[in-house]
């Protein structure tokens, strides 16, 4: 009974200051103590066992199991669907249960094939599927919630894959890539599986733009261009209007706090010093930490042993999930919106028990933004928004640019798909030593770490690692 009463009182203590903590927030124009107040309120044992904090799914776990883009060809139109637009989400439930059955090994038929085959498969009725990354079969299928040990024994790595569709004489076949070693495998499901081939018009009508591959196009670059064309880089008519976005420094005093916090160190009783460049730095737990004022922030163990204990099972998936679960909680010191990522690191051959970075970048408004920092004195190049290295299940090193972008203004992409291409070949023809293939053309954001505002742009990707940024205004910039 006494127990009950003490209870009952804490609840109207709460109930009490969350009222006064939201009058606060509505009246006092720094909001910033009132969240801070709020976050620490909500992890007070008394509280976290009053009203305990149900676990929420990763929204960049569910990302992990959704393709990057869908490309349908009906027989007469090209369409694509990137993972961001309107009326992806209904082809990706039509085609999540069809290569759920691949991977669960409900097949009738397979046979290894070659490279005509598979493109023959493109050209036909068909639905292309692209993940962000090449997965490692067994870590995929636990991904998609299927049994590794019924998979497909032949693929050791998944990257895309091929759906053709049924018909009155035919069950669904799909095509499948290893990436591993570029061999090509073609797969028969048991007609439980139904995908009529006359439902894939229905998807050919994205008002986002249309779309076609490179290799249906018929373009050649000329026989003495040192630049090709991956066959799946998609030309579009889209001149879409895009956000322009103000970045925003998240590291203040206080989530400089539970940053540290975060990550074993006091705050309270560590002295940080600053190197030359203006990096505080702080020393503690056999560990280093470096703020830089630029919204940088680097961690580093001195030993593999010594790291932050992420997972200790050994199982590469669920270090995995780990790292993304730390790198979650790493973002809630900062900010108070959701972390919105999406892996971007090769996941196809990985053992927990070697060091492995994984890497992460942000996505904006549906858009990637791609962080290019330069190399300084103490800080090497970083390429991504989120780059963390683990071996053993441990964190051995974790870096973050830890910026949030605000919606100032909207515009409309003022330059086309074709002339960015063409601004393209001529920078890489000009500055390539040897061929060089353009992997991927796209709409995304670069954030420099420059101050102002980012407008949205055409970006490349190449064979050789680097990024290349064209705008009318601007002209054609090398990122990477």
């Amino acid at each position: 009974m006494l127990r009950e009463r003490i209870k009952s009182s804490a609840i109207i203590i709460l109930i009490i200051n969350l009222i006064f903590l939201t009058g606060q927030l509505w009246f006092d124009s720094s909001t910033t103590i009132g969240a801070d107040t709020m976050r620490y309120i909500r992890t007070l044992p008394i509280v976290e066992r009053i009203f305990p904090l149900q676990p929420e799914y990763s929204i960049s776990k569910e990302n992990l199991s959704r393709p990057r883009k869908f490309l349908i060809n009906d027989g007469s139109l090209w369409m694509a669907y990137y993972n961001t637009d309107i009326g992806f989400s209904p082809i990706e439930e039509r085609t999540s249960e069809i290569i759920k059955g691949f991977l669960s090994g409900d097949i009738t038929a397979s046979k290894k094939i070659d490279n005509t085959t598979w493109e023959a498969g493109l050209e036909s009725l068909s639905i292309y599927v692209e993940y962000p990354v090449s997965f490692d079969a067994k870590m995929f299928c636990l991904i998609m919630g299927v049994d590794e040990d019924r998979a497909p024994t032949e693929i050791s790595s998944l990257h895309d894959l091929i759906i053709l569709p049924s018909s009155e004489e035919s069950s669904i076949c799909i095509l499948v890539r290893d990436s591993a070693d570029n061999d090509f495998y073609a797969y028969i499901l048991s007609d439980r599986y139904k995908l009529p081939a006359s439902d894939l018009s229905v998807y050919t009508n994205n008002n986002d733009g249309y779309y076609e591959p490179a290799f249906s196009t018929g373009l050649h670059l000329g026989e003495e261009s040192k630049v090709s064309l991956s066959p799946l880089v998609l030309f579009s008519d889209s001149q879409p209007y895009t956000e322009v976005l103000l970045p925003h420094n998240l590291i203040t005093e206080s989530s400089r706090n539970r940053l540290l916090e975060n990550f074993s160190f006091n705050p309270l009783s560590v002295t940080p010093y600053e190197d030359s460049d203006g990096a505080s730095n702080y020393i503690a737990n056999y560990a280093t930490a470096k703020l830089y004022g630029d919204s940088f922030f680097e961690y580093s163990s001195v030993s593999d042993d010594r790291g932050i204990l992420l997972d200790e099972s050994g199982d590469a998936y669920n270090v995995l999930n780990a790292s993304i679960d730390f790198a979650e909680k790493t973002w809630s010191c900062v900010s108070s919106e959701p972390l919105s990522i999406l892996v971007t690191s090769d996941l196809s051959d990985y053992d927990s028990e070697n060091a492995y970075t994984f890497k992460f970048d942000y996505y904006c408004n549906g858009r990637p933004v791609e962080i290019v920092l330069d190399e300084i004195p103490g800080r090497q190049k970083m390429t991504s928004a989120i780059e963390m290295t683990v071996k053993g299940g441990r964190l051995i090193s974790y870096r973050q640019y830890m910026r949030s972008y605000n919606n100032v203004s909207v515009h409309m992409l003022s330059d086309t798909f074709v002339t960015a291409l063409d601004d393209f070949v001529k920078v890489l023809d000009k500055e390539a030593k040897e061929s060089v293939t353009i992997n991927d053309i796209y709409i995304g954001y670069l954030d420099r770490g420059e101050v102002g505002e980012i407008n949205a742009a055409w970006l490349a990707k190449t064979s050789d690692g680097k990024i290349y940024r064209y705008s009318a205004k601007e002209g054609n910039d090398e990122l990477e």
